[in-house]
């Protein structure tokens, strides 16, 4: 974390005396993982408490804070940067400085878990097995947020509008003697079931709508898109409709 965090600060060309307390941000951020560990052997904060709470409690609520650092004109943005780094937006009111600081230590969480991911394996970084991570299914409701988040960004989500009235069928079905092949509930994938991927979206007030779909072959260990040469990307499908216009 302190080396994405100085490195961003190298980008910034920002001066000695803000570097070090973007350190010192980075150093202190997750400060409260190790007691959330040891309180509730989770790091989950949906099942436990917010980290990046618990952890400015802990400096500036219990005074650890001053074992860091003895100097208080900073504690303000270091209390604010830790309280929102791991927030799915930034609370408004901020000045400028401050924001600043809230930047580099969210974007540099960022290139960290970024490392994490790319050095690490699943099991390591979720604490669960591959077989297990397999058992799992994405619920429904996952697929609702997600419409939900992307939907709030078109500002498509007004006047009672839901979901539903963009998005009515499921993510998948089964592929085999029919179409639309049935399975039965909980049923595992086995090596030579093939199944589609096909999220859809539509806006009947625009006339226009769109599901990409992607056939899959389930195989001992993993599976082949069997659709993956099949052009999906706008331009590609403009270029091709222009080149077979009659």
């Amino acid at each position: 974390m302190m080396k994405c965090s100085d490195y961003l600060c190298e980008q910034l060309r920002l001066n000695q005396e803000d570097k070090e307390l973007a350190a010192l941000i980075a150093l202190l951020h997750d400060i409260g993982r190790f007691e959330q560990w040891m309180r509730y052997q989770s790091f989950a904060d949906y099942k436990t408490i917010d980290h990046a709470l618990f952890s400015s409690q802990l400096l500036f609520d219990e005074g650890l804070i001053r074992e860091f650092i003895d100097d208080s004109q900073y504690d303000r943005i270091i209390k604010n940067a830790i309280e929102q780094h791991n927030k799915y937006k930034i609370d408004e009111g901020f000045d400028e400085r401050t924001l600043l600081f809230i930047h580099i230590i969210r974007d540099a969480d960022k290139l960290d878990n970024f490392r994490v991911k790319e050095e690490e394996d699943l099991e390591t970084t979720i604490y669960v097995s591959y077989d297990e991570v397999n058992k799992e299914t994405i619920s429904p409701k996952i697929y609702d947020q997600f419409y939900h988040q992307e939907l709030s960004k078109l500002n498509l989500l007004k006047h009672g509008k839901s979901v539903a009235d963009y998005y009515w069928h499921g993510v998948s079905h089964m592929l085999g003697l029919e179409t639309h092949d049935v399975t039965l509930p909980n049923y595992k994938l086995q090596p030579g079931n093939v199944f589609t991927i096909e999220p859809g979206l539509y806006l009947e007030e625009e006339g226009i709508g769109i599901r990409i779909e992607d056939n899959v072959l389930v195989v001992e260990d993993g599976c082949i898109n069997l659709s993956k040469d099949i052009i999906k990307e706008p331009d590609e499908i403009e270029a091709f409709m222009a080149a077979h216009a009659k």
